[in-house]
């Protein structure tokens, strides 16, 4: 049986530490019998609660996930109606305006399929067993770079993008904030290499890899909050 693993990190950006801000970036993964998932989100500066949103974006996709593992057939509508719905209990009574944040997930439910989907800027971008790439991001050439879409009571399955790829032609999926993202110019390369630098590693130094590459980001004057999540296949002889 195939198995997979995830590993990542998210580390608070220079313009929150000088400000005394928390980390408003948040990730998570989950490894069950019936399937694996990674999720990040980004938790927009400007709210007030922006962590907590984050936090419970998290938290909302890994639930919506195991609300699908007794279906027979999973649709987007059923998880991002799922995603929303535990998200607002989650960060209730707080108001939702108070904590929008992003989405960005890649779920491995057990029917053979890897769904990818995004709400929001940022970046998820597929390996296949053929070393080619394919991708969600955000395309900002309609508007203000600095206006994203976030999860909100009107967060509606429009306003998502999603990706579909059969499991056995998936080597790995990437997840990155707009704080990597957008220093990004080779995203295929990138991928590449940051899967075949960590795929061998343990979890344990794996993340501890990626949390050392997001501290010394060598981007200049680079602010923002930075996370990553891998989920991948294990490599032959893994243990």
């Amino acid at each position: 049986m195939t198995l997979w693993k995830s590993f990542g990190a998210s580390v608070c950006g220079p313009g929150h530490v000088a400000t005394g801000k928390p980390n408003q970036d948040a990730w998570a993964s989950f490894h069950r019998a019936w399937g694996d998932g990674i999720v990040i989100s980004d938790g927009l500066g400007s709210k007030p609660f922006a962590d907590v949103g984050s936090e419970a974006v998290c938290r909302a996709v890994v639930r919506a996930a195991d609300a699908c593992r007794d279906k027979t057939e999973i649709d987007y509508d059923f998880l991002s109606d799922g995603i929303k719905t535990n998200w607002l209990s989650l960060i209730s009574p707080l108001e939702p305006r108070d904590c929008a944040a992003t989405c960005l997930f890649a779920l491995r439910l057990g029917d053979g399929v890897i769904r990818l989907g995004m709400l929001g800027d940022g970046l998820a971008a597929a390996i296949t067993d053929s070393g080619s790439i394919v991708q969600l991001s955000e395309d900002k050439s309609q508007g203000f770079s600095n206006i994203t879409t976030a999860l909100s009571p009107n967060a509606s399955t429009k306003d998502w993008r999603y990706l579909s790829l059969p499991e056995h032609e998936c080597s790995a999926v990437l997840l990155c904030t707009d704080g990597v993202a957008d220093d990004l110019d080779d995203v295929g390369g990138f991928a590449k290499e940051f899967v075949d630098a960590h795929r061998n590693l343990s979890v344990v130094s794996a993340n501890r890899h990626v949390r050392e590459m997001l501290e010394n980001w060598p981007t200049p004057k680079h602010s923002d909050d930075k996370t990553i999540a891998c989920l991948c296949r294990e490599a032959q002889g893994y243990e």
